[in-house]
C-alpha cells in the first residue's frame, strides 16, 4: 500500500529552503559540538573546584565563549522557524493585505537591526584585537565575533527564510503555548 506524502514532500523545496537547510544543518552540529565542550569544561571545573581544591583558571572562559557562540548561531537556526519569542497581538488581527505589508516592515526591520549588530559587532571586534583574554590570553577578536558571524548569519537566515517556498510567514506556526 502506497504511504500518504508527507508535509515536506508535499511542497517542493527551491533552492533558498535546501541552502538554510545545509546551513541550519552545519551550524546544528556546531552547535553540538560546542554544548559537548562547555559541558565537559564545567565538569572538569566543578571537580577541579571540589575534589582537587584548586579552581581551574581556564575552564569558565572557555564556558563563556562557548556559551556565547551557542546563542548567536541557535539565533540564526531558528529564525526560519520561527522559534525566537513574537508577539503575534498584531498579525493575528489584521487583514491578508495588510499583513503581507506588515511582515515586509518587519523584516526590513530586523534587516536594519541585525545590520547594525553586525557592523558594530566587526567594528567592536576590530577595536578589542589587540586585547588578550584573561584566562587563556586568546585574542579578544576572537571572543568578539561571535558578534559580526551571528549577527551576519541572522541575516542571511532571514533573507533566506523569505525567499524560501515553505515559509511565508512563519510567525504563524502555532507552537502550542499560545
Amino acid at each position: 500500500m502506497e504511504q500518504p506524502p508527507t508535509h515536506t514532500s508535499q511542497i517542493s523545496q527551491n533552492w533558498a529552503d535546501r541552502t538554510s537547510d545545509t546551513i541550519g544543518l552545519v551550524i546544528n552540529f556546531l552547535i553540538g559540538m560546542m554544548l559537548l565542550i562547555m559541558c565537559s569544561v564545567i565538569v572538569w571545573q566543578v571537580f577541579t573546584r571540589y575534589a582537587l581544591n584548586d579552581a581551574s583558571s581556564w575552564s569558565e572562559e572557555v564556558a563563556r565563549i562557548m556559551m556565547t557562540y551557542m546563542v548567536m548561531f541557535g539565533s540564526a537556526v531558528v529564525i526560519k522557524t520561527g522559534g525566537h519569542v513574537t508577539v503575534t497581538v498584531l498579525i493575528d488581527r489584521v487583514s491578508p493585505a495588510v499583513l503581507k505589508w506588515l511582515l515586509i516592515v518587519r523584516d526590513l526591520a530586523m534587516l536594519v537591526t541585525l545590520s547594525v549588530i553586525t557592523w558594530t559587532g566587526f567594528a567592536f571586534a576590530k577595536l578589542n584585537a589587540v586585547q588578550l583574554s584573561a584566562a587563556m590570553d586568546i585574542p579578544k577578536i576572537y571572543i568578539y565575533a561571535a558578534l559580526w558571524i551571528g549577527g551576519g548569519l541572522m541575516m542571511g537566515m532571514l533573507i533566506l527564510a523569505r525567499l524560501s517556498k515553505n515559509n511565508s510567514n512563519w510567525t504563524a506556526k502555532a507552537d502550542g503555548f499560545e
